[in-house]
């Protein structure tokens, strides 16, 4: 039986009882291991790619620039954005399976990015649901009883396949390691971070495939870990910690990095749920994102870092949380961000709004005279961190302040892999729009038509404004900084959130990531300057953001492209025996000029140089909507003459007539520029107008009777 003894000395334990402890955990894995389950939506070749991402090269400096891979004969390739070759590497035994299962995968190049999202999910019997603590991207915990001991069991997966029919636990071999104080190693005996501000993990078992003879390929793993009372995110947002507890968290966590900078580890996920509380000690957890410098062995086997040049170099990771993550991270650049230390010291709403709401001088000059009777003069300063702990006498709280800003379910702020986010970038389909080409995103998929749109507008701006056309300043870099830090609510609709509510939150709320661009927010520089400097020598001129609305018409003069919102209508239809009801949705777009009365959208598929695509619908403003309802109600009234005089048994033909006249006239609004509101409206009474005719219709054409009633309801949407 595994006892609270047995962990909590590990350290001290001789090799004879560490190897009765080992035995012990191995046999508790043996009968873990077939309760886990799970469903993946990745394909083999997604496996392939991300193996290369665990592969260890010969120079590391490779990890940040490769961007793709051939597997030829024996050895893998990996080559630049050009496709020049960078390194060679030699196979391991999963790719080499993968390959002889897959031979379609051999000698072609395949993408870094082509590595799909992961939208699967786990299947677990009602013992284990119980059981569970938290869930992320990639791991899930547990609450486990050894003996006395109630210890937190992490599960975090490498391979896609994991637990899945696929790859059940009979494919699987493991090795338990425990916490040590020797080292092979003379000199270094510091074998895994031991602090009171970092998690400990008790021990961690390597995931291998059972045909890995030289374990050269870890797959997963499987650490027991102190439990913890609860999280950071959690005590803030309930506002259930007051100053005193907070300076000795803030103090807590400053202690906890540093030391873990000491020891070689940087630690790239910096969130409030990352924050673990026992006993009010602060606790840092989770390394799946980290930049470790020195290659111990130990910590990979213990759970610290995970295997990879990847992890040895910090810029090359494409990977971070919404709001908590910077430009090193995110796409190479220098940057820092340490926006948990401004939590700490604001209340919940407050820290949300300080750090994202874009504000002019007055509202500035407000705001500093609440901090200022803090006690704080400027913590704005993150070099400052001494000085506001020991100064700041309260919280720091603004009245009347929007949750508009907040990211309140903590799957809002899951790890995005930046491969993922460039696929949905890039996601297209055809859309049965006339002459519209595949080019054009689909935004039920994406929801990043917004920023898509924005950045479209920035990069024009850059090349025309500023005479800027640096190859360095890509799309995708400019979009993930909108997203990933500027405004992470922009990233609200990516399904990171399984609430149905939440899906919509963020639908085309242009103006506000507009204003977030030009204006500072208190804590933040405008999102222009950190879209301005990418931490190179060479970049656009020092300068503002501005930008403006204007009334579309047939008659406007362009002079640069506009970003313009659409609705569009997808009628009742039948897809593989399925039926799905109407619907209208939206699509954030940019429009580039008007050519021979025909609306030309710039083509929004960044990876590749196709012309424009032509839009061949009208575009209406507010007048023309409104002439047109008025039109639609005078005919509903003629109608509803004929059948209040019941007229509709002797010559129902006319009425038939007369109704399906209306139904044409009733289109789809297609696309306005006045604003959000207008174009839900217009695409509201649209809907409603369409469905009362039909329903007119329909009466009419089966028996004449009721015909009045509901063109009566027609009537009444119209007008």
């Amino acid at each position: 039986m595994l006892t609270e003894f047995c962990f909590l000395a590990a350290l001290t334990l001789n090799e004879d009882e560490r190897a009765v402890l080992r035995t012990e955990i191995n046999e508790w894995v043996k009968c873990f291991l077939p309760k886990l389950e799970r469903e993946s939506t990745r394909e083999e070749k997604c496996r392939l790619i991300a193996s290369v991402e665990r592969q260890e090269f010969g120079r590391e400096w490779i990890a940040r620039n490769w961007r793709f891979c051939k597997f030829v004969g024996k050895n893998g390739i990996i080559f630049d954005d050009e496709k020049e070759e960078l390194e060679k590497f030699k196979l391991t035994s999963f790719q080499k399976k993968i390959l002889r299962r897959n031979p379609s995968l051999k000698n072609v190049f395949l993408g870094r990015s082509e590595i799909k999202e992961e939208t699967g999910f786990w299947k677990l019997n009602h013992e284990l649901k119980n059981k569970i603590i938290s869930e992320g991207g990639e791991a899930i915990i547990f609450l486990e009883k050894f003996g006395n001991l109630k210890a937190a069991v992490r599960i975090h997966i490498f391979d896609a396949f994991l637990f899945t029919t696929n790859f059940g636990p009979n494919e699987l071999k493991w090795k338990t390691n425990l916490i040590s104080a020797e080292d092979e190693n003379e000199d270094d005996k510091s074998v895994v971070p031991i602090h009171e501000n970092i998690v400990k993990n008790y021990a961690n078992v390597e995931l291998f495939k059972i045909d890995d003879e030289n374990e050269e390929d870890c797959l997963g793993w499987i650490t027991i870990l102190e439990k913890c009372d609860t999280n950071l995110r959690n005590e803030l947002k309930n506002e259930n910690l007051d100053l005193e507890e907070r300076k000795k968290i803030a103090i807590g966590l400053k202690n906890g990095f540093d030391y873990l900078e000491e020891v070689g580890i940087y630690h790239f996920d910096r969130k409030l749920e990352n924050f673990l509380l026992l006993g009010g000690v602060a606790k840092i957890c989770d390394f799946g994102l980290v930049w470790e410098l020195c290659g111990r062995r130990s910590y990979r086997q213990m759970g610290y870092c995970r295997r990879g040049s990847k992890y040895r170099i910090g810029w090359a990771l494409f990977s971070g949380s919404p709001g908590f993550s910077n430009q090193n991270q995110l796409i190479g650049n220098f940057g820092n961000e340490e926006n948990y230390f401004f939590f700490l010291f604001c209340d919940w709403k407050t820290s949300w709004s300080l750090l994202y709401r874009p504000i002019d001088e007055k509202e500035r000059k407000i705001i500093d005279k609440i901090i200022q009777k803090c006690n704080i003069r400027d913590i704005h300063d993150m070099s400052n961190w001494t000085f506001v702990i020991k100064n700041i006498t309260k919280i720091i709280s603004l009245p009347n302040i929007s949750n508009s800003f907040c990211l309140d379910d903590p799957n809002l702020t899951k790890s995005c892999q930046m491969s993922n986010l460039k696929q949905r970038m890039t996601k297209c389909v055809n859309l049965d729009i006339k002459n519209l080409t595949k080019n054009i995103l689909d935004q039920k998929w994406s929801n990043l038509c917004v920023p898509i749109s924005v950045t479209t507008l920035l990069r024009f701006a850059m090349q025309t404004d500023l005479a800027f056309d640096d190859k360095y300043y890509t799309f995708d870099k400019i979009l993930t900084i909108l997203t990933m830090i500027v405004y992470p609510r922009s990233l609200a609709g990516l399904n990171l959130n399984p609430k149905k509510e939440e899906t919509y939150f963020q639908t085309n709320d242009v103006e506000t990531l507009l204003e977030r661009i030009c204006k500072k927010t208190y804590f933040k520089e405008s999102g222009w300057e950190f879209i301005r400097d990418q931490g190179r020598n060479l970049k656009p001129a020092e300068s503002t953001c501005d930008y403006e609305k204007v009334m579309l018409n047939e008659n406007f003069v362009f002079s640069r492209p506009l970003s313009v919102t659409g609705a569009y209508f997808l009628p009742t239809r039948r897809i593989d025996g399925i039926d799905f009801a109407e619907e209208v949705f939206f699509h954030q777009m940019t429009l580039d000029r008007i050519e021979n009365g025909e609306y030309v959208l710039q083509n929004t598929q960044f990876s590749v140089d196709h012309p424009p695509d032509f839009f061949h619908y009208n575009l209406y403003g507010t007048g023309s909507y409104k002439a047109r309802l008025q039109a639609i109600a005078e005919a509903n009234a003629k109608i509803q003459e004929e059948l209040d005089e019941k007229k509709v048994g002797v010559d129902y033909k006319v009425t038939i007539f007369k109704l399906n006249r209306v139904h044409r006239h009733v289109k789809r609004p297609e696309v306005d520029v006045s604003g959000h509101a207008g174009v839900g409206r217009i695409a509201s009474m649209w809907s409603v107008c369409r469905r009362a005719s039909l329903a007119a219709l329909n009466a009419v054409e089966k028996t004449g009777r009721r015909a009045s009633i509901a063109t009566r309801r027609l009537s009444r949407a119209t007008n």
